[in-house]
């Protein structure tokens, strides 16, 4: 093994970067001080960022590089999928001390780009420098959805539909168990809740695919947990929400939380880092969604409505009655609930639970890198 102290910044740049690129809208690609790109025409560029610092939102014991990277990018193709965009161009920065080892970097930066390849995207620079404290990762992700066509948080109407993909809360549930189980929790039967939480997948493809049907009207990525992200949607969009009563419909997310001792909605609807998407649904499309989300292979449910109450979530009841909600999700600056971070292990999110709302985007060139 080859440490970065001996092999030095540019003999690990040598091994780490591809400085011929063929792809689509790449003009200049790595080893340059800036890449060039060529948005396609009649598109607009969205653009978004995050960040992993170790200790903060990883344990290395927990997740290895390749699932780091790869887990890394589903962060950032998370975002563009909530957008309805398409992945194309990366810039990865990288923060490492001098004791870390090289082919540990290579495996962290090969498993990022396949799994930004299967979306379609590429890294064309970022950066390399050391670090003496923790260690951290950046990727800025740009991606392209054609003009006038992205989805935002800011659309849904009283009336639409509340609809989640996949199985949300199963990030979560890994991580708690992980803290109560320690090495335990990786037994077999837990593994798609470890999966969910160190091997997520974003839901590029079948956003793209459901935006077609235009039933659409408002989305975000699910990773500071349902109530925290509808909360965000909901602000965004001047409107309340009403979920409907009923246990998740996910027998490994129950089983989980009789073991954790906690109610299953608690779990389904709480912090979480699921990258599954949140959408406003337009009634009149529901039928086109489905057979779209069908053909796609994607599982799509519809588990409440929005309603003209600003800022009120709340949870029918079998009788009717409606109970509020607390829409708090993750913050990095505050109370969550014993679960801070540093305390437990794992992904991108992996000790701390779920990023807080705010997103800033943005990029810098991979230039020398």
């Amino acid at each position: 093994m080859t440490r970065l102290g001996e092999a030095g910044e540019f003999g690990t740049l040598a091994r780490l970067i591809r400085e011929r690129i063929e792809h689509p809208g790449v003009i200049v690609g790595p080893g340059d001080d800036a890449a060039v790109l060529r948005p396609s025409p009649g598109t607009d560029l969205v653009a978004t960022t995050d960040a992993l610092v170790e200790g903060r939102h990883y344990l290395p014991d927990w997740i290895t590089p390749a699932e780091l990277g790869a887990r890394l990018a589903a962060a950032n193709l998370s975002d563009l999928a909530a957008m309805a965009a398409q992945p194309r161009w990366a810039l990865l920065s990288i923060a490492a001390r001098a004791d870390h080892e090289v082919e540990s970097l290579e495996a962290l930066e090969r498993a990022l780009e396949r799994t930004l390849a299967d979306a379609g995207a590429v890294i064309v620079g970022g950066n390399l420098t050391a670090t003496e404290g923790p260690e951290w990762l950046s990727l800025t992700l740009l991606g392209e959805v054609a003009r006038g066509r992205e989805w935002t948080r800011h659309g849904a109407r009283p009336g639409d539909l509340v609809a989640v993909t996949g199985s949300p809360g199963r990030a979560g549930a890994g991580l708690m168990l992980a803290l109560r189980l320690g090495a335990r929790a990786r037994a077999e039967a837990w593994r798609p809740l470890m999966d969910a939480w160190l091997r997520p997948a974003a839901r590029v493809a079948l956003a793209r695919t459901l935006a077609v049907t235009g039933a659409i009207t408002a989305a975000i990525d699910l990773s500071d947990g349902l109530l925290g992200d509808l909360g965000h949607l909901c602000e965004a969009s001047g409107v309340g929400a009403e979920l409907d009563a009923g246990d998740p419909g996910d027998s490994l997310l129950e089983r989980a939380a009789a073991e954790l001792g906690v109610p299953a909605f608690d779990l389904w609807a709480g912090p979480s880092d699921d990258y599954e998407l949140l959408l406003a649904v337009d009634p009149a499309g529901r039928a086109a969604l489905e057979a779209a989300a069908a053909v796609a292979g994607g599982a799509v449910g519809f588990v409440g409505r929005f309603t003209g109450t600003p800022g009120l979530i709340a949870r029918v009841e079998p009788g009717g009655a409606r109970r509020p909600l607390d829409p708090t999700g993750f913050d990095h600056f505050a109370g969550t609930g014993g679960r801070a971070a540093g305390s437990g292990a794992g992904g991108r999110r992996a000790v701390r639970r779920p990023r807080a709302p705010g997103r800033r985007s943005g990029g810098s060139g991979r230039g020398r890198r």
